[in-house]
């Protein structure tokens, strides 16, 4: 592993009294829900399918809307209703990882890890050598120059935990990015996103139904 980067990267994220119903829905899929994460926590989100979790996530990326309530990071509100606005919100202060890392299969691992810094214009030397810096975090730095069905299952989710801080990003949202790997790999890649989180302190929320992953969080918050 690499030495400290000396880089902090997350913020503080306000939840305050959140309220989502779905169209046509009899019941709220959350009601009141508060959160309050000083910047540079890591907190896991658990509870059984369909209380909201993914909803909650998607909430805070401004991927989607809620009733009534605010959500807010570093003091500054995250868009509501307003595609445009919340688009350059995630640009600026979101990272995003998934069950599956969908590595673009004819890119490499460095040039999937540089494809955002590309799509946006941004991508140089520096940037460049920034990739290469978190791949190294992650234990892949010997394998940037594979393509995504030359490494394993562990490595491609290590790549897609990665790949979400290339923007260096004040929030750091996973949607139970070890949910397709068996057990023992699981534990493999949590322990290198406690590594990721521990040098570059983003503000995280962690979903998961794994109960041994939301114990090594230290917090965690039940739908």
């Amino acid at each position: 592993m690499a030495q400290h980067t000396d880089q902090t990267f997350g913020r503080d994220l306000i939840i305050d009294s959140l309220r989502k119903t779905y169209t046509g829905a009899d019941h709220a899929v959350f009601s009141g829900y508060s959160l309050n994460l000083p910047g540079g926590a890591l907190c896991a989100i658990v509870g059984v399918s369909g209380v909201g979790k993914t909803t909650l996530l998607n909430c805070v990326a401004a991927l989607d809307t809620w009733d009534s309530g605010t959500i807010s990071v570093g003091g500054e509100p995250v868009p509501r209703n307003n595609p445009l606005q919340g688009a350059l919100y995630r640009r600026r202060m979101v990272g995003m990882a998934f069950q599956w890392p969908h590595l673009l299969p004819e890119f490499t691992v460095l040039e999937n890890m540089e494809m955002p810094l590309r799509i946006d214009g941004t991508l140089g030397e520096a940037e460049s050598a920034w990739c290469k810096q978190l791949l190294n975090l992650v234990g892949l730095e010997d394998l940037m120059d594979r393509l995504p069905s030359q490494i394993s299952g562990g490595q491609a989710a290590r790549a897609g935990l990665a790949r979400a801080l290339v923007r260096r990003p004040a929030v750091w949202l996973l949607d139970e990015p070890t949910g397709n790997l068996d057990p023992e790999t699981a534990i493999e890649v949590f322990q290198v996103l406690r590594t990721l989180h521990k040098e570059l302190r983003p503000t995280t929320l962690l979903v998961t139904h794994n109960p041994t992953l939301a114990d090594g969080c230290g917090m965690a918050e039940r739908l």
